[in-house]
This record gives structure tokens, sequence and C-alpha cells, in this order.
């Protein structure tokens, strides 16, 4: 019996520090082509917009194509936000070239124009939680699209709220 009880209580020293990698590895972002891994900054949905991560690709052409994740207050229906939206892409003269309702909480869509005299392609993700939008967006340039587009919608697609 007492050799039963030394063999549980020297498995359970042995497997704790395991089971402490184990838990910080499980809390983290990996990125293996770039052989990194790190915590993620967490931080609660407040009162204002913010954003609360950014990744970017190698720079090409003087811009560094990305990917970013905003959460923004608003306490109307996705569809409401949706209608905003477009809006106010429409008085910017952006254009929009695709859209689609993802299940009930969630709008993607495509999407060009110009910023401070760039021609940007942007792919964005609209999730409601509560009181907020969650906003995953990847850019480009517009001449980049065609290389970079797939890997940003791909990571944009990815995002969903827990």
């Amino acid at each position: 019996m007492r050799m039963k009880f030394l063999r549980s209580i020297l498995f359970l020293l042995t497997s704790l520090p395991l089971c402490v990698l184990a838990a910080d590895s499980n809390n983290r972002l990996h990125f293996p082509a770039a052989k990194f891994s790190i915590a993620p900054l967490d931080s609660s949905p407040g009162p204002a917009s913010h954003a609360i991560m950014m990744m970017t690709l190698l720079p090409t052409n003087n811009f560094a194509g990305n990917v970013n994740v905003q959460i923004q207050p608003y306490k109307g229906s996705i569809d409401e936000y949706l209608s905003l939206s477009l809006e106010q892409f429409k008085d910017n003269g952006i254009v929009v070239h695709a859209k689609r309702n993802i299940g009930k909480t969630a709008v993607a869509f495509d999407y060009t124009g110009k910023l401070q005299g760039q021609a940007l392609h942007w792919y964005s993700r609209a999730e409601k939680s509560g009181d907020h939008v969650y906003l995953a967006t990847g850019t480009a340039t517009e001449k980049d699209w065609t290389t970079q587009g797939p890997k940003l919608k791909a990571c944009v697609d990815s995002f969903k709220c827990d």
C-alpha cells in the first residue's frame, strides 16, 4: 500500500511541470512560419472602439498586408450594422464587390477603394456579440490582392467570437 502511495506521489510530482507547460502552450498565439509564440495581450470590450490585435505580412509595394481585429460598441442588430457600413462605404467612394450573411449574427464583405491615395482591397467579417461588434479585416494593396488576398481572407474567415 505504501509503495502504491509513493508511486502516486512520484507520478504527480513528475506530471505537474508537464501540466504547467501544457497550460502555458495552450494560452499562446503560435506563428510557425515566423518561428515564435506569444501570450495574447487580452482586454475586455469597453465603451470605445479599439483595435485589439494586428498582424502583418512582409511589406511589398510600400505596404504591409495585414489583418486587424477591432471591438466596437454597437447595440443594434448585425443587419443594421451592415446597412450602416454599406452607407459609409458609399459616402467614401468604397466599392463593395460581395457581401454575405453568416448565420444570424455575422456578415462578411469584400470591398475596394482608395485611402490616402493608395488603392486598397479589404475583406471583413463582422460578428455581433452582446452590445459589441467584433470586426476582423484583411487589407492589401489592390495590386497585391491576388497573391495576398487568399491568405488574408483565410485568416479573417477563421475569426469567431467565443
